[in-house]
């Protein structure tokens, strides 16, 4: 098997890689939820810690993973298409006009499904589901639910909601899309950078994708390791990817990459990818990564190469175990053959839908069975005898069990939905998306009838049967046709 065709055959490791990221991100807010002190080193300073406490165990449930892995793939996803054309078909105008297409897609194929998602919230809000959510002792449960409002008050939040989730990312019907929008912008910084790049040699490709991660990476601004290093990573993976002399090179070194460089790469960043959200100084191996990758002192943090001064430290760590992974995946064809797992992609079919149903499902029928349905006994904030503030009594967990039926119930509930979301809600608005971009956009007949009614065609122009001048590479950066 060539180089080319194993990797044409495995690129279904990134559908099993995003199924993988959405059963995380159940995994994180299940978590969140049910039991916070999971995002600790230890319950308490210097106490045993739990299983899922320890190093490596505990990187599903201490958050912050999901979003970093979409990023990702969308900076890979979005530069593949277009640079596969431009390499196995050399040429610019079809790359370009790929890019166009996946440009205009891109905003309806995010807002359509997030503005239903969120108009399903508001319906449950009008009707009060989320009582319960409001009442119980999860304060992070409580933040993420929205409270209990007059419906006139409720149509006024549902749209300054579906405005704000492109604008200043606050939803307050579903927290969880305050992905959406960097997601998106990210996605146009892969478009603007194809489009710059797609007529440079190789070479010089690579060092323009190089140069964004290592910018990316040093720039300590909210959230960069988060989107920008990822989605430049992404891109120069997918770039790689096309690359037959790369491929070629992985495949003849495929014993050392997999059983060597793979697991020294998954290890060093899984531990690193370990470090706590909070409460370092609760065990000793978080303390000492504290130490080393922030630095800190009674001078305050001098910072390292993995965690620049005045970045977040937790969210560099994951990050970087982030990019490991990624690496690690790109180099073993074994790690893409486990990931393609028809099992996995079936996830990744329905990561999307996951993303946008969980949250809501949570604070309703995963609270319900928890808490109870009725949210009662409830005694709200007031004033004691005295005249001081009252704190609001919240409610308690039923039990362990119910929490148990409740991860169990919630999950089932959850992968139904998406699997319906898929079925009707997602085909409609890929329906929508397509009419758009029928609408928008000539087809080929039509585009080669426009090129010869300006004198482009057989000869009088540029470009000849409506395509432009061929991307020329040289010999090296050429693909076989499959």
């Amino acid at each position: 098997m060539t180089a080319q065709q194993q990797s044409k055959r495995n690129i279904k490791w990134v559908e099993g890689l995003r199924g993988i990221t959405s059963a995380l991100v159940i995994a994180t807010h299940l978590a969140r939820a049910l039991d916070f002190p999971l995002f600790w080193p230890a319950d308490e300073k210097d106490a045993p810690p739990r299983l899922l406490q320890l190093p490596y165990l505990r990187i599903p449930f201490q958050g912050r993973i999901g979003v970093p892995i979409f990023a990702f793939l969308t900076g890979f996803v979005c530069a593949y298409k277009p640079l596969k054309l431009a390499y196995q078909q050399n040429n610019t105008h079809a790359s370009l006009m790929s890019i166009a297409r996946s440009a205009f897609r891109r905003p309806p194929r995010l807002m359509f499904p997030a503005v239903i998602a969120t108009f399903f919230s508001f319906v449950l809000s009008c009707f009060g589901a989320y009582t319960t959510a409001n009442r119980c002792d999860s304060f992070w449960v409580r933040f993420d639910a929205p409270d209990t409002k007059t419906f006139p008050q409720n149509v006024r939040r549902l749209f300054r909601a579906l405005l704000a989730t492109w604008t200043s990312t606050e939803n307050v019907y579903d927290r969880h899309q305050w992905a959406m929008r960097p997601l998106l912008i990210g996605a146009f910084q892969v478009y603007i950078v194809l489009a710059a790049t797609i007529g440079m040699r190789f070479k010089y490709r690579i060092l323009v994708h190089v140069l964004l991660c290592a910018y990316w990476w040093l720039n300590v601004g909210h959230l960069t390791e988060t989107f920008g290093s990822n989605l430049a990573l992404g891109t120069l993976l997918a770039e790689l990817s096309q690359h037959r002399p790369t491929q070629n090179w992985i495949q003849a070194h495929q014993r050392i990459l997999t059983f060597i460089v793979a697991p020294i790469l998954l290890i060093f960043g899984g531990y690193i990818g370990s470090y706590p959200h909070e409460k370092e100084n609760y065990a000793k191996w978080s303390l000492d990564l504290l130490h080393w990758l922030v630095a800190k002192d009674d001078e305050g943090s001098r910072g390292s190469f993995i965690v620049p001064k005045g970045a977040h430290p937790g969210r560099r760590c994951t990050s970087f175990f982030i990019q490991s992974v990624a690496i690690s995946v790109f180099l073993s064809h074994s790690l893409q053959n486990l990931l393609s797992h028809r099992l996995l992609t079936w996830l990744g079919h329905h990561s999307f839908a996951v993303y946008l149903t969980h949250g809501t499902i949570l604070r309703t029928v995963g609270m319900w069975i928890v808490y109870g349905i009725s949210g009662q006994p409830w005694t709200g904030p007031g004033r004691n005898e005295d005249g001081s503030p009252k704190e609001p009594e919240y409610l308690h967990p039923k039990s362990g069990t119910h929490k148990i039926v409740a991860i169990i119930i919630f999950t089932a509930v959850t992968y139904t939905a998406a699997w319906a979301w898929m079925k009707w809600v997602d085909t409609a608005c890929a329906r929508a998306t397509q009419w758009l971009e029928k609408r928008v956009f000539e087809d080929d007949s039509e585009e080669k009838s426009s090129f010869a009614e300006k004198g482009y065609a057989n000869g009088n122009g540029h470009a000849r049967n409506g395509s432009a001048a061929p991307l020329k590479f040289s010999e090296g950066d050429k693909q076989s046709p499959p």
